[in-house]
């Protein structure tokens, strides 16, 4: 009896460790040849957009987000990563704005306040026509060369005090001939010469930092040879040396100036942080999306084991370890 059970023992672990029943090559179909010739064939699962539903981040959206707010769109995609460099668009796009209103508008504001200030208190109107009505002119020819050479800036100058009725080239306001009395007119009527109440401060302050005008600068005196120069039909310095209160002037309005240019530097960092934070944050958005159809599969399950078992004349057993790369 023991080896009648030993016998049915053996036969039915044979049956569960043999192949299944081969075909027959002529009645094999198609896909059991192929089957054959490649062996066992790895499937990828591919996740469904019903799988991935919520996790799908808009390209489009993210990229229109970072555009209005530069860091927002890196935000809207998620990731460790992204928020570190949206982090980094927002901190730039603020270090930027507020550079913007520091250098461009507090300071510039704070620059032109300050050399205002200096032209209120050195600059002297008064002054200025008396000293240019003192020079005396023999011939029309070089009373014309003069009110050319330096009186360029006297159109904007008299519009800028007076009003526009007081423009043009033949204003009495204009015209040095003429320009002391035409002031005297205004100064006997009561008006207040202080720039601020004037038409147009801007263009007044503008127009007094022109060299022809250095006559109206506290501590100048005339060039004792400039009329004889002027008369023989030259064009001199109207002082001698050089006035420290108008070389003053002249330096902080340059530096005002200086101020207001860095405006289009930050505001061209501003436009291209809102440019490059857009690009990365559609960029970011595929990729997010990207890897939501990859199957990430572990270290172990790349390892596949097949065997294969025969117990017919001569017993077989085969065993294989693959790993796919």
């Amino acid at each position: 009896m023991y080896p009648f059970f030993f016998i049915i023992l053996f036969l039915f672990a044979a049956l569960s460790f043999a192949d299944e029943p081969q075909l027959p090559e002529e009645q094999k179909s198609e896909a059991d040849k192929r089957a054959d010739l490649l062996g066992t064939v790895q499937i990828s699962r591919v996740h469904s957009l019903d799988e991935v539903k919520g996790s799908y981040k808009s390209p489009r959206r993210a990229m229109f987000m970072s555009l209005l707010v530069p860091g927002s769109g890196q935000f809207y995609v998620g990731g460790q990563p992204r928020y570190i460099r949206g982090a980094f668009y927002l901190a730039e796009e603020i270090a930027l704005i507020t550079g913007l209103y520091y250098h461009s508008i507090y300071k510039y504001d704070k620059q032109v306040k300050k050399y205002r200030n200096h032209a209120d208190k050195y600059f002297i109107i008064g002054k200025y026509e008396e000293a240019m009505k003192g020079i005396t002119i023999l011939d029309q020819e070089n009373a014309d060369a003069f009110q050319l050479h330096y009186g360029s800036g006297r159109d904007d100058y008299c519009t800028a005090i007076y009003g526009k009725a007081a423009g043009g080239s033949d204003s009495k306001c204009v015209l040095f001939a003429s320009g002391y009395d035409f002031y005297k007119s205004y100064e006997q009527a009561g008006m207040s010469f202080k720039p601020s109440t004037f038409p147009n401060p801007s263009t007044f302050y503008r127009a007094i930092a022109n060299e022809s005008f250095i006559l109206g600068w506290e501590g100048t005196v005339i060039n004792p040879i400039a009329e004889t120069e002027i008369n023989s039909g030259k064009h001199v310095p109207l002082i001698e040396g050089e006035s420290e209160h108008y070389n003053k002037y002249i330096s902080m309005r340059k530096k005002a100036t200086d101020l207001a240019d860095r405006q289009a530097i930050f505001l061209g960092a501003i436009i291209l942080n809102h440019i490059v934070s857009a690009i990365d944050a559609a960029l970011s958005a595929k990729a997010h999306n990207n890897s939501l159809y990859e199957e990430k599969v572990s270290f172990l399950d790349k390892f596949r084991l097949g065997s294969n078992f025969s117990a017919g004349e001569n017993f077989k057993a085969e065993a294989a370890v693959i790993y796919l790369f």
